[in-house]
């Protein structure tokens, strides 16, 4: 190592490379650190000359202790956690002739280093990945700089992302703070991440509402749930902000079990646990599953809404239901929707049909066209369109003829696609129930 450490001079080619490489780089840098430790200097020197062209071998650097925040004591395992802010050492910047770096303010451990003078060994039996040494200013201890290695993936995967935030939180109950553990322990390499369960605080929870119905609740999770870690951010991305979703009580924290969250997840997208803070009750975050599509369809959306409107009327609320939850495709096409009266304008009446009138209005909001993540809502297009509306006669006490026209015509549109049938609506002052189609064969 000495030999080739005088072959190399700063200013020159390297001797091995015949171009000036990292190990260069690094020379010419040496005067402007020291760790205060002749044997702590040349281990770091030594395995930046080794370096070469590989920017991410085995090399080591000096870090100030100042370039550390959040450093916080980690009393089971008997280490350090800490967020470094410029993070590792990526290539060489040839712009602007200096280390372009990568992962700022990412998660690493310090660790005691007992002994400067057998450095090397206490580096060759870690398992973690070296990125420097540091020394803590008050208590003069050395430490060394580590990333954090998953034994099976043999690099810093989901597993280890979530392993880091382990003390940022706690349920509580022990048995519930394991079973969500072992879940992201398991995530590794996952894409987007999945079967990965997180513990929810209530407060980031919103709208909760009973449904008298099935004995649930229903909320909007704030935050939505997670996609994929980001190494910009050093957190989680997240997707589907303000998603709808369903709480149910769980009775007993000791029978969460794999077993238990397979069986939930037959019927449901499980995203975690939460705390009602005023009853302590637990409460599993789950979403509908559509059970033919094995996801979050169409249908789910549709049915997600069903408690926010009422035609007024059951059989029809059934009718335009049944049309919605028969709707998977990732575009609307069979569904039907119930259209409040006030969300048209500029009615005129057209003609006399067989059992009521023919009128042409403008839709104001459109018709639904897919489902939008960002906003969890339906997009919509062609606002403001024209629409036929057919009204049939007496029709506010559901006749038998009434049924028959809504049935034919959903049929026709979704086997021939005659004519577009959109939905149903109710004219306030005669209350007749109101069919609304493309207009184009209006004539």
């Amino acid at each position: 190592m000495d030999t080739l450490l005088k072959k190399l001079t700063p200013n020159k080619k390297c001797v091995k490379c015949k171009f000036k490489c990292n190990s260069i780089y690094f020379q010419q840098n040496f005067k402007n650190w020291t760790s205060g430790n002749e044997y702590i200097d040349k281990f770091i020197q030594d395995s930046q000359v080794l370096s070469h062209k590989n920017y991410r071998s085995n090399l080591l650097e000096w870090i100030p202790y100042d370039r550390f925040h959040n450093i916080r004591y980690i009393e089971n395992i008997g280490v350090y956690k800490a967020n470094w802010i410029d993070g590792y050492i990526h290539y060489w910047d040839y712009v602007t002739k200096d280390w372009r770096r990568f992962d700022q303010n990412m998660f690493v451990t310090l660790k005691l280093l007992n002994e400067p003078k057998i450095i090397a060994l206490e580096f060759k039996n870690e398992i973690n990945i070296p990125c420097g040494i540091t020394q803590n200013p008050q208590t003069k201890d050395y430490m060394m700089v580590l990333r954090d290695k998953c034994k099976q993936c043999i690099c810093k995967c989901n597993s280890i992302y979530f392993k880091q935030n382990f003390g940022n939180w706690t349920s509580g109950n022990d048995d519930i703070d394991e079973f969500i553990q072992n879940t992201q322990l398991l995530a590794h390499k996952k894409l987007p991440v999945s079967d990965v369960l997180e513990w929810i605080p209530y407060n980031r929870l919103n709208n909760i509402k009973y449904i008298e119905r099935n004995g649930l609740y229903n909320a909007n999770l704030i935050d939505g749930c997670i996609c994929k870690w980001s190494v910009l951010y050093q957190n989680w991305e997240r997707e589907n902000q303000n998603m709808l979703v369903t709480l149910k009580y769980l009775n007993n924290p000791i029978n969460v079990t794999e077993e238990f969250m397979n069986e939930i997840k037959i019927d449901y997208e499980f995203y975690g646990i939460t705390q009602d803070p005023q009853t302590k009750n637990y409460m599993i975050v789950l979403s509908d599953k559509c059970k033919k599509c094995n996801s979050k369809c169409n249908a789910i959306h549709f049915k997600q809404n069903f408690e926010s409107w009422t035609s007024g009327n059951d059989v029809i609320d059934q009718f335009i239901q049944d049309s919605q939850l028969s709707d998977h495709h990732n575009d609307v096409n069979e569904a039907l929707e119930w259209i409040n009266y006030d969300r048209f304008n500029n009615i005129e009446y057209v003609s006399k049909g067989g059992f009521g009138e023919i009128c042409k209005a403008n839709w104001i909001d459109g018709c639904i066209d897919k489902w939008d993540n960002i906003n969890q809502n339906w997009k919509r297009h062609d606002e403001n369109m024209v629409v036929a509306l057919k009204s049939l006669n007496h029709s506010k006490n559901i006749t038998l003829e009434f049924m028959n026209e809504m049935i034919l015509h959903h049929k026709l549109d979704s086997n021939y696609k005659i004519i577009k049938f959109y939905g149903i609506t109710q004219n306030p002052e005669t209350e007749n129930y109101v069919m609304q189609f493309d207009s184009s064969k209006l004539a």
